[in-house]
């Protein structure tokens, strides 16, 4: 992600359950652990309210690029500038 111009690198991880393709994959970001509210235990994102119901609508098109392009790419960038203005990341 790059925030005024300077690059921010993170490690992601997915967890896929094993009703996948009907359920969506979490993704998890290990660095930020405990740094927003807007993340559950283990360091996952949020996808509840936003990416869930799209992904149950289109179960049978979507894969994981789905899931990084329009569920983790919104919650960065919603997220992640106020983490790093607040100096958190």
């Amino acid at each position: 992600m790059y925030h005024k111009s300077i690059r921010h690198e993170f490690a992601v991880q997915f967890e896929i359950p094993a009703t996948y393709p009907h359920a969506n994959p979490e993704i998890v970001l290990p660095e930020l652990e405990g740094k927003t509210e807007k993340m559950y235990r283990g360091a996952k994102i949020c996808l509840t309210a936003h990416f869930m119901p799209l992904w149950r609508a289109n179960v049978v098109k979507f894969g994981i690029c789905h899931a990084l392009a329009l569920g983790l790419g919104p919650w960065m960038a919603s997220v992640l500038p106020g983490m790093i203005d607040e100096g958190k990341c």
